[in-house]
């Protein structure tokens, strides 16, 4: 129904006699679609009837679901057998519609920081939303995610100096030697001049003025990823000799600002070492009793659920263990499409007491935890009973 046909008290009328002669309680996501199809909000409950009957409650127009309710114009529900299936479910939708009413707190991805290697001749560091970065056609490579964009920035500022990493913005044109034109080559008078003080003070390579080849750049970017790759630590070591040197000098103050700069770099490290950590942490099986004995497994891998299946599916079973045995490589940075799983199960382990106590290196030790615990909590409810 088009929200310009009629008034809108009636289309809220409407939604709100659907969902309360329709709607179940139960786990599961709910999606509010706008006149054309669009989706405004993603959300999830443990009790989907309650929570959007709540909607209607709200003070209108002070409120902002109130308001979002007179923009919806149809309201669509999926139920699912647990509180994790459904989190997943709402994570994944959000991510393939970025609905505007989906605020940050509910938006995981616009929550964290990424850093982005971009494509091109001269490629450069950079810093992004990693919401954003999701939607960039641009980006090769994408390391984190980080909470903080400013020690983000202090690290880089060093590592690209270090190495001779561009800085500027997009809009500057490159000019690799390897692919500069005849006519400059041939007349050094007419060629360009640097756009900043970096490359004069030589702490860029000067991409933008064809002062370097595209080969050479980009052997300087492959020592970046490896510093970020926890590879190679040689800025460090640059940074360290350095300041023995000013302090010999007795170059008090000049020790102090390398100083800094190393520590950016040491802490910067620390972040880096654990995003490294979840995205090598070894494949699990994580049981989840569901709703009605629809209890599922979820394959866990390098921190994202890879795959699904049903307990009551022998088929879909066997799937998840030939998935299980095929070899992984664990990724050397986080793929910026699959980031929100990675912090949806990071939170759930660590939010939740017991939730190890269903997880096992293999299927079948997933399946023997999940049966245990349903002979467990059927004896408990007969003795309730009793």
């Amino acid at each position: 129904m088009d929200l310009a046909v009629g008034t809108p008290d009636a289309d809220v009328a409407r939604l709100k006699a659907q969902v309360r002669d329709t709607a179940r309680n139960e786990p599961g996501v709910y999606l509010m679609r706008g006149a054309h199809g669009e989706v405004l909000y993603v959300g999830k409950s443990t009790q989907v009837r309650t929570r959007l009957l709540s909607y209607f409650r709200l003070p209108w127009p002070e409120h902002r679901h109130a308001r979002l309710l007179r923009e919806t114009s149809r309201i669509e529900w999926e139920p699912h057998p647990s509180e994790f299936a459904a989190l997943l479910r709402e994570v994944r939708l959000i991510r393939a519609h970025l609905p505007r009413y989906n605020v940050r707190s509910a938006r995981p991805l616009d929550k964290w920081w990424v850093i982005t290697i971009g494509r091109g001749p001269a490629p450069r560091l950079r810093i992004q939303r990693a919401s954003a970065a999701a939607r960039s056609r641009e980006v090769a490579q994408v390391i984190g995610p980080f909470a903080s964009r400013r020690p983000l920035q202090d690290a880089l500022r060093v590592l690209n100096d270090a190495l001779g990493l561009r800085d500027c913005g997009d809009r500057v044109r490159m000019h690799t030697t390897d692919s500069a034109e005849l006519f400059e080559q041939t007349h050094p008078a007419l060629q360009r001049t640097p756009g900043c003080h970096r490359y004069e003070t030589r702490r860029c390579l000067g991409p933008c003025i064809g002062a370097t080849s595209e080969y050479a750049y980009r052997a300087q970017l492959t020592r970046a990823r490896a510093v970020l790759e926890g590879r190679d630590d040689t800025p460090h070591q640059h940074l360290v000799r350095e300041m023995t040197v000013a302090s010999a000098a007795l170059s008090y103050e000049r020790a102090g600002w390398l100083r800094d700069r190393l520590t950016a770099l040491q802490e910067f490290d620390a972040q880096l070492a654990r995003v490294r950590e979840a995205l090598t942490r070894p494949s699990f099986v994580y049981a989840v009793p569901g709703r009605d004995g629809d209890d599922r497994l979820y394959l866990v891998r390098h921190g994202r659920v890879m795959a699904e299946a049903r307990c009551s599916d022998p088929d879909a079973i066997n799937a998840l263990q030939a998935m299980e045995r095929a070899p992984a490589q664990a990724p050397t940075g986080a793929m910026v499409d699959q980031l929100d799983e990675l912090l949806l199960v990071e939170s759930w382990f660590r939010g939740r007491n017991g939730a190890d106590a269903l997880a096992a290196d293999t299927v079948v030790g997933a399946l023997e935890k999940l049966a245990t615990h349903v002979r467990s909590a059927g004896l408990a409810a007969e003795r309730q009973g009793g």
